[in-house]
């Protein structure tokens, strides 16, 4: 009897001849519903990012256009990158995905070197988690879950069933897991490494890997997480602070109490765009982790619940692509790529609603940062191109 959460295929193994892949990987057509709820999605980032941000621009640089000038050419190279993945082909990533997965580890550990730099967060620590080459910043963690998450869906292809051995399936996948998450950590970026790790698994778990080593390792991942945790004051402190929002509303720590009131004040048709007042004196990161706040306040319910029906619209296409994709690397790539931007769009709306403990996790193509819109647009564009393939499969639909 087949494991239920194994992905399944016609000519899930067939290897094309030498140069076929090359030839026919831009033949077919890209799903035309993705791409327009990206570009979308986009275009209200650039509009959010203004409204939330120029503000703080101003008492920062002086004008209140800085955000969205460098928000600005972050989506220009974002979209030529984005057309560019669309037409290379996606067996590409699987032929250097070894590569690709060193080059993620050098990035990571260039972070803690000279060329490495960091901000002051607001527990009065330093988050070391870009690099900086000429004036141009770029953090590497963005880069780390896509080579990571090709990594492990190559793993997953390649022979399949050597993920059912706890030996040599499992544990060199989680030894890679384990290492790309203590380096996140050690930034401190807690956050995305919870959702890189939290990806990976999940790919794994759809790639067939059995009931009894996921368990074992949900158990291991809780015990980590907890110690994680009750290492550090600041993160235990969020913890509790989130447990008493369940027991007491009126309990709710600062960021989540200024984020609510945002919500609140915008009703169910928003303020108007522009008028917000959380993002003046109370809100903070009001352009990054909370730009959510800013928008249900402006928009009211309606704007809020349009933005997370767009989201779910983009989850369910590129659900759509993996079903329709007969290349096994291709479907669980495609699922991965939809999982990364998915479960991060969950954690941020699900932090600014008092849902989850706050972390400080940006919304796709919303939140102001280059390194994640260029590398989300660029997810888009290989996204794109194994929707040319499944186009030209067989309509027949395929199980996940």
């Amino acid at each position: 009897m087949q494991n239920q959460n194994t992905i399944s295929f016609t000519n899930a193994t067939t290897i094309p001849a030498k140069g076929e892949h090359l030839q026919n990987a831009g033949s077919g057509r890209v799903d035309t519903v993705l791409l327009a709820v990206t570009l979308l999605l986009v275009g209200i980032g650039i509009l959010m990012v203004y409204s939330a941000g120029h503000v703080l621009s101003m008492k920062q640089y002086g004008n209140n256009y800085q955000y969205l000038k460098i928000q600005s050419i972050a989506c220009f190279i974002g979209l030529v990158g984005m057309g560019i993945a669309s037409y290379i082909p996606y067996r590409f990533y699987e032929k250097y995905s070894n590569i690709l997965l060193f080059l993620a580890f050098v990035l990571l550990v260039l972070v803690f070197t000279p060329i490495g730099f960091g901000v002051q967060g607001t527990d009065g620590g330093v988050f070391r988690r870009w690099i900086s080459v000429k004036g141009i910043n770029f953090q590497p963690v963005e880069f780390a879950k896509i080579a990571l998450l090709i990594h492990v869906a190559h793993f997953l292809a390649r022979k399949p069933e050597r993920i059912k051995s706890l030996l040599h399936g499992v544990l060199p996948n989680i030894l890679i897991i384990g290492l790309m998450f203590g380096l996140v950590a050690r930034q401190p970026d807690f956050g995305s490494a919870v959702l890189l790790a939290a990806t990976a698994g999940c790919l794994l778990f759809i790639g067939g890997i059995r009931l009894s080593h996921t368990f074992m390792l949900i158990l291991t991942g809780v015990g980590l997480l907890v110690g994680f945790i009750f290492s550090s004051q600041y993160r235990l402190k969020r913890v509790t602070e989130y447990w008493a929002t369940i027991q007491s509303p009126d309990a709710a720590g600062y960021q989540l109490e200024r984020s609510l009131e945002a919500l609140q004040w915008g009703g169910l048709y928003g303020v108007g765009i522009d008028d917000s007042a959380a993002k003046i004196n109370y809100l903070p990161y009001p352009h990054t982790d909370f730009i959510f706040s800013v928008l249900g306040e402006e928009f009211g319910f309606i704007g809020a619940a349009s933005v997370t029906i767009i989201f779910m619209i983009f989850i369910w296409r590129g659900i759509s692509i993996a079903r329709r994709t007969e290349n096994r690397f291709g479907a669980l790539f495609a699922t991965g790529l939809t999982l990364v931007i998915g479960l991060q769009t969950f954690i941020n709306i699900g932090v600014v609603t008092g849902l989850l403990p706050t972390k400080g996790i940006t919304l796709p193509f919303l939140s102001y940062g280059g390194s994640s819109l260029v590398i989300s647009l660029v997810c888009v564009g290989i996204m794109l191109n194994i929707s040319r393939s499944a186009t030209r499969s067989s309509p027949k639909t395929r199980r996940l």
